[in-house]
């Protein structure tokens, strides 16, 4: 079927605009002012683990888009409303109970992303059919470059809003703003052109089909220990930099603004050289940046010594720039379009799997500190034990780039 005019041109560039909006959403409600937010009702280390990890776990209701019935965009666009709409109710949370506050929060948190996970497939399957598959690197590179700036640019006015207003009052404008884009960005995505689609729900051994792709099978194994690895210590960088090394919410809002300025030139060029020598070669080399290079700028750093923090956000564009754009377009090529929806739904279950066993980790090692005392604070620790998982991680990727290219090399020779 032919597009209309002017598609999918038109589409491509409201899908950057519609995430502008959403990506408010999701960094207020998922980043540094929904931690400082938990902290300010008293969460403890291992509530923290948690809510970090919630939008990895939700990602296990993401195989129920394979069983949905109707128009991508209407499922996306509906589901989206609802599930950002619904996080409004965190705003009712101080009039909780004590007890029930910290409980209550994690539990709005989930049902919010058990009900956007599906989405993950959806918009992803979606997006693929607009975008060329020789252009998805640069395309996806400068969307999140942008989308990243903006975000950050978010951060830092919602920073300066809680440090302005005060406590709870900053807090609880910048999540209600972040219900309001939410909502907002799903009035932009009705406008976009869905190229038609017909699927049905898998059979069980379809289902498993994927698992006998044996370089899927080893990039959903990276998925796992990687994004395990990053959940382990991830939710605690933000609580580190707030009450170890004592920045302030402006601070930790301009570290962000940082990190996004130099994403917007670095996640464009990480796109460009996907699309050259490959998506696998980018998430090693990016991968290896968030093992060896970022966990020890964030540890250096303390109280009045502030400089390696500053140093990590330029380095956490370089890594992130490059891991966020390759993650989802290998998962793409690993298949064909009629079966992208059951392979994406895979990747998006191993992004949930490393984000559980990730933050039960984190969350006792970070409880571990009220025994032990061996490090100045209960984020060392989890952050620390994170470098080493993620640096086995990049290991077993390079293995297995490595194994792929000499099975391609001994096949080239016995044709």
């Amino acid at each position: 079927m032919t597009p209309p005019r002017g598609e999918p041109h038109r589409s491509q560039l409201l899908a950057i605009w519609e995430g502008v909006l959403a990506i408010l959403f999701i960094n207020w409600s998922t980043g540094v002012v929904m931690t400082g937010y938990a902290l300010w009702l008293g969460a403890p280390p291992v509530a923290l683990a948690i809510l970090g990890a919630l939008p990895m776990v939700g990602q296990l209701a993401a195989p129920l888009a394979l069983f949905f019935r109707g128009s991508r965009k209407d499922l996306s666009a509906n589901l989206s409303a609802f599930g950002r709409g619904l996080f409004v109710l965190v705003l009712f949370v101080p009039l909780m109970p004590e007890p029930w506050r910290i409980p209550g929060l994690l539990i709005i948190a989930a049902l919010t992303q058990l009900i956007l996970a599906p989405v993950s497939v959806l918009w992803t399957s979606w997006m693929a059919d607009l975008v060329p598959e020789q252009k998805r690197g640069r395309y996806f590179g400068l969307r999140n470059g942008v989308l990243g700036l903006v975000g950050t640019l978010g951060n830092l006015a919602a920073g300066g809003l809680i440090d302005a207003l005060g406590k709870p009052w900053g807090f609880l404008l910048a999540l209600g703003l972040a219900v309001v884009a939410g909502v907002g960005a799903t009035f932009i995505l009705r406008q976009q052109y869905e190229p038609p689609l017909v699927s049905t729900p898998p059979r069980p051994s379809e289902f498993i089909e994927p698992l006998s792709d044996r370089r899927f099978r080893g990039f959903l194994g990276f998925v796992v220990l990687f994004l395990g690895a990053v959940s382990v210590g991830g939710p605690f960088v933000f609580p580190l930099f707030l009450e170890y090394a004592r920045m302030n919410f402006t601070q930790v809002g301009l570290w962000t603004v940082i990190a996004a300025s130099c994403g917007l030139v670095l996640s464009p060029l990480w796109g460009r050289l996907a699309d050259r020598i490959g998506h696998w070669q980018v998430l090693l080399f990016s991968s290896s940046v968030a093992a060896l290079v970022l966990p020890p700028l964030w540890l250096a750093g303390g109280p009045g010594q502030l400089q390696t923090i500053w140093i990590s956000a330029v380095c956490d564009a370089l890594a992130w720039g490059g891991i966020g754009t390759a993650l989802t377009n290998v998962a793409l090529q690993s298949a064909s379009p009629e079966k992208r929806n059951l392979y994406l739904a895979w990747y998006w279950m191993a992004f949930a799997v490393g984000g559980i066993l990730g933050s039960l980790l984190g969350g006792a090692l970070g409880s571990l500190h009220q025994q032990l005392k061996l490090f100045p604070s209960p984020y060392h620790l989890p952050i620390l034990v994170s470098m080493l998982l993620r640096v086995v991680a990049v290991y077993y990727l390079w293995w297995r780039i490595r194994r792929d290219k000499k099975r391609a090399a001994a096949l080239r020779a016995q044709a």
